[in-house]
């Protein structure tokens, strides 16, 4: 599958923020990518996830599960249950936006048959009716964000410190940020997107087909020389998250190891999070390929 300048912008707000048909694989033979990082006499474990799931994703691979039940911290890309989500949505979620008459013909169209899910729809802005207009989609395909990677470790976080990459307000300032063309596009592709566009998502992530994720995320845009978008969501905030990671990692309070979870999207590519902390010294070893300490 191809990838438009606004079909991106959908598979960064499931591949790397914060809708399959059911796969009949296990969660223990799933393979999702998962590396080993050594960086000055320390470790850490990170897990590429994918924001949204279901029950049999659960137990992971034991290799994943081990990794997580042995480790000092969890780190994430933003913890939404410590942020006030009401403010936020207050100051970067409320739609003041016109709707242009394409993007209105198909909501209508698409909402008529789910008055109730949609009744809300309009008072957001453009970027938060596409996650919601994609997270009704994947739920009536049998999926939830409450068997999310993160959502799950999560939970079962125990008393282990829990630190983050970013904010969850820095991710709702970066998606509030994008124009309102690319904000209304986003809603129609959250539409548009066939059930089988959003499978090979969540194939390529069960079997750690990086580089169909990686096509997926900068594929048609790299082909097209259009890297404006690429470089605000995705590769500007992978530097930023490799300094995160290599300053926990030498912080004299972390707890170690770390077991680290990132939206898959930020693990593939030339210009991924792996590549980044390798260019700073760091040594990483895909952990199904090369295996884990």
């Amino acid at each position: 599958m191809a990838t438009s300048r606004h079909r991106l912008l959908l598979c960064l707000v499931w591949f790397t923020f914060s809708g399959f048909i059911p796969s009949a694989l296990a969660g223990v033979e799933d393979r999702p990518p998962f590396f080993q990082i050594d960086y000055q006499g320390k470790t850490a474990y990170l897990l590429g996830s994918i924001h949204v799931g279901q029950a049999d994703f659960y137990p992971m691979a034991p290799l994943i599960e081990s990794k997580f039940e042995s480790a000092g911290s969890l780190v994430v890309e933003a913890d939404a249950a410590s942020a006030d989500i009401v403010a936020l949505i207050r100051k970067y979620g409320l739609n003041t936006l016109p709707i242009d008459l394409e993007t209105k013909t198909e909501l209508d169209a698409y909402c008529k048959p789910r008055a109730s899910a949609c009744a809300a729809l309009s008072g957001f802005a453009p970027w938060l009716q596409s996650i919601q207009v994609g997270m009704n989609r994947f739920e009536e395909l049998g999926y939830s964000a409450s068997y999310g990677v993160d959502q799950r470790f999560i939970t079962m976080n125990r008393d282990r410190p829990l630190l983050e990459l970013e904010s969850t307000e820095f991710q709702f300032n970066l998606l509030a940020s994008f124009d309102e063309k690319s904000q209304w596009a986003m809603v129609r592709e959250a539409i548009e997107s066939p059930d089988e566009d959003m499978h090979g998502l969540i194939t390529a992530w069960r079997t750690g087909d990086t580089a169909h994720i990686a096509e997926l995320m900068e594929g048609q845009m790299l082909e097209e020389g259009d890297t404006l978008m690429l470089d605000k969501l995705l590769w500007r905030r992978n530097i930023d998250m490799a300094a995160r990671i290599r300053y926990l990692m030498q912080e004299p309070d972390t707890q170690h190891p770390l077991f680290i979870i990132i939206g898959a999207g930020h693990l593939v590519g030339d210009k991924s999070i792996p590549m980044e902390m390798t260019q700073h010294g760091a040594k990483i070893a895909s952990c199904w390929q090369q295996g884990c300490d």
